[in-house]
């Protein structure tokens, strides 16, 4: 076994005993989510009964709280906090129906097609990526639902087969750096996805094969690099074609990179009719059916500073015209999160503050009406001592 796959099965292993020893944390997470948090989420939102359902059919995923759960190192506050900050932005973000994504540079391979550990295999295109005509976040967001959606029927199967309980939980991704040069990397993508979409999606992918990789890359390389974490870089591999051929087998990687498969451009993408409509009930069975466009996509509400809902808890955010909450400042400014503690001093304490300040206005007039009243006393002897002196020159 090569190093590569000895580092794979690992990792495999390490994800194999951590879902097993988490697994009842992980359906006491998602049980707490749909009873307590959902209904929450619904009176604040005033969510409609069909996405309180949307809702409701992503929370039944288990192994989707599973990697949010893992993500935040089995810790259940952190992971419900989580929790809510992706159904919001799940909400507003991704439509109850994926449309057709007309794009090439992302393709699922043959469901068949795996990698020795039973993985799926994604085959990424950045040339293509960073040259597409459209909104590329908006294809990037739809087609990464589609790859959950696709984990989650798969897990469905083979539970419905009696095959193992061990589900199915990451891809293996191909990308193709061919053809591109530090002058076309979309340099605001790559930041965007490493800390905006992957932790709405976390955990989905296993390994990256970089193909086609040069000296001539090692510009777009440095770059990449910078913005990815260490546990992402320890996944990512740079073999030739034929060290490819011995990481995966040859009958799951297409013609274009040395494999038996056809070409990429011959092979059916299994992802592109899938879909998930919001079923009348949790226990009945999510069915796979063709697409049709999709409705608007719902813009997201106020939220206050202090709602467990706002991803930028203390921080004021703005959903006007936006699909997402984002800073109202653009930026965590110190004076708004202080503004945002004195708000919540004064709701806790104003009503002591307001009995202090009437007792203290009780004291102070007392305090003057006897400092009055001693001055009154001390002026009487004065009066008299004078007055006998006057009476006594008198006489």
């Amino acid at each position: 076994m090569s190093t590569v796959l000895e580092t794979l099965h690992v990792q495999e292993k390490l994800l194999v005993e951590a879902y097993e020893q988490n697994i009842h944390g992980t359906r006491t997470l998602q049980r707490t989510l749909i009873e307590d948090i959902l209904p929450g989420l619904v009176d604040e939102l005033g969510l409609d009964g069909t996405d309180e359902e949307r809702a409701r059919l992503w929370l039944n995923d288990l192994q989707s709280i599973f990697r949010i759960y893992r993500r935040h190192k089995f810790t259940i506050p952190f992971a419900l906090e989580h929790t809510r900050d992706v159904l919001l932005w799940r909400l507003a973000v991704v439509p109850a129906e994926i449309p057709r994504c007309p794009s090439t540079f992302l393709k699922c391979l043959p469901l068949t097609s795996r990698d020795p550990f039973g993985r799926p295999i994604v085959v990424l295109k950045l040339a293509e990526l960073f040259d597409y005509p459209g909104d590329v976040r908006e294809a990037v967001i739809h087609y990464t639902e589609l790859m959950r959606l696709n984990l989650e029927e798969m897990n469905r199967r083979r539970a419905g087969e009696g095959e193992s309980s061990r589900p199915i939980l990451q891809y293996v991704v191909l990308m193709d750096i061919g053809g591109i040069s530090v002058q076309n990397v979309n340099t605001d993508l790559i930041p965007w996805h490493v800390f905006e979409l992957v932790p709405r999606f976390p955990g989905m992918l296993a390994a990256v094969f970089v193909l086609n990789y040069s000296w001539a890359h090692a510009g777009v390389w440095n770059i990449i690099k910078r913005v990815l974490p260490t546990s992402a870089l320890s996944r990512v591999f740079f073999p030739s074609g034929r060290e490819l051929l011995q990481h995966l087998p040859p009958t799951a990687v297409p013609q274009d990179y040395g494999g038996e498969l056809p070409a990429l451009s011959e092979l059916p993408d299994p992802l592109e009719k899938l879909i998930a409509p919001a079923p009348a009930s949790p226990e009945k069975a999510v069915a796979l059916t063709h697409l049709v466009p999709p409705e608007p996509l719902p813009r997201v509400p106020s939220i206050s500073p202090t709602s467990h809902l706002n991803p930028y808890f203390g921080y004021p955010v703005s959903g006007r015209d936006a699909l997402t909450p984002r800073l109202r400042h653009g930026r965590q400014r110190k004076r708004d999160l202080l503004r945002t503690l004195a708000g919540l001093w004064w709701g806790k304490w104003k009503h002591r503050v307001y009995r202090g300040a009437l007792l203290a206005v009780v004291l102070l007039c007392m305090m003057v009406a006897s400092r009055r009243r001693w001055r009154i006393l001390r002026s009487k002897p004065q009066l008299g001592a004078r007055g006998l002196l006057l009476a006594a020159g008198s006489r």
